[in-house]
């Protein structure tokens, strides 16, 4: 299949061996034209060799930004009409990439595209539908956004309108990203992928899922050491008092910041030093971004000429209807 170029963007660190499997999945796709960009995170192993042998285009940073940063950095160096944001940690069904552009190619007012994730044995699903709901759902596919939001996720079998894309793999419009700025680069870690998605549906933009882009993910991979833990702690914690500061209705503000403040009380009660110092830095940190995502909250509904309230409803209501 052909069309029109599609960038996609692959952020490692220290990722070598993830690359020797991950790029000739990509370098195999049945889509045309693709340009393969790998942003790196100051690695220091040979990441920078596999990709030379791959022939693909290295775009070496001179520190760890984190994710977002990142791929707002390969953003800026792709030339596609589509970009595809992407774990190194992934591999792709050959007919991966032309299932996630086809919705876009379909309709113009489609913003991401998110695939189906199966486990790196393809055993199981850990990637479907994303939808939202005030109450949990009865799976081990739902979590918590904020106190009284969960995500659950849900098998389809043809395309449908969905709460959010994946950053391990979304495909996005470039000119509608653009137009978004971007991801948030105060979420590093964690929520960055929801936050673009909500503020996307704001402009009424569309979320797609399409079942049929397959790509396998080895989930958790970067989280298993202590210090991997500890950064997908605080990109939680802060992920949810950023959103929900600057895109929830003001009931939701107020029970994010609560829960956070009475698990710092616990852990400060129960001496747990290395927990109340993550929650600490994490509120010194939301405490300084706090006006600017106030005045930020204000102009983004303003703009779209909505409330918060209004877009928390549609979202709940979103189709579950084939497209």
């Amino acid at each position: 299949m052909s069309g029109p170029l599609v960038s996609a963007i692959v952020v490692n660190w220290n990722g070598a061996r993830d690359l020797e499997t991950c790029l000739p999945t990509l370098l195999a796709q049945s889509y045309r034209p693709l340009e393969i960009i790998i942003v790196d995170n100051a690695s220091t192993d040979g990441s920078a060799d596999v990709a030379n042998r791959f022939g693909v285009r290295w775009v070496a940073l001179d520190r760890n930004v984190g994710l977002a940063p990142a791929l707002n950095k390969g953003a800026e160096w792709a030339s596609g009409e589509l970009l595809l944001f992407l774990n190194n940690d992934m591999r792709f069904h050959q007919a991966f990439v032309e299932s996630m552009a086809m919705p876009m190619l379909r309709d113009p007012n489609v913003f991401a595209v998110d695939a189906l994730q199966y486990d790196w044995e393809g055993s199981r699903p850990v990637h479907l539908a994303t939808r939202l709901a005030r109450e949990p759902r009865a799976h081990n596919l739902c979590h918590a956004l904020v106190p009284g939001l969960h995500a659950y996720q849900e098998t389809c079998s043809s395309p449908t309108e969905v709460l959010m894309a994946s950053a391990a793999n979304m495909m996005a419009r470039n000119a509608m990203f653009r137009a978004l700025g971007g991801f948030d680069e105060r979420l590093p870690l964690g929520y960055e992928d929801l936050e673009l998605c909500w503020r996307a549906w704001i402009c009424g933009w569309k979320t797609v899922f399409a079942p049929a882009a397959a790509c396998w993910h080895r989930v958790g991979a970067s989280s298993r050491s202590i210090e991997g833990s500890r950064l997908g702690f605080c990109g939680i914690l802060g992920g949810r008092l950023l959103t929900a500061t600057k895109l929830l209705p003001i009931k939701y503000v107020i029970r994010t910041w609560w829960v956070f403040l009475a698990g710092l009380a616990v852990d400060l009660g129960r001496f747990r030093s290395q927990r109340t110092g993550d929650r600490l830095r994490v509120l010194s940190q939301q405490v300084r971004y706090l006006r600017p995502l106030v005045r930020e909250r204000r102009e983004i509904y303003r703009s779209a000429r909505t409330t918060p309230a209004k877009q928390l409803d549609r979202l709940l209501r979103l189709q579950k209807s084939p497209l």
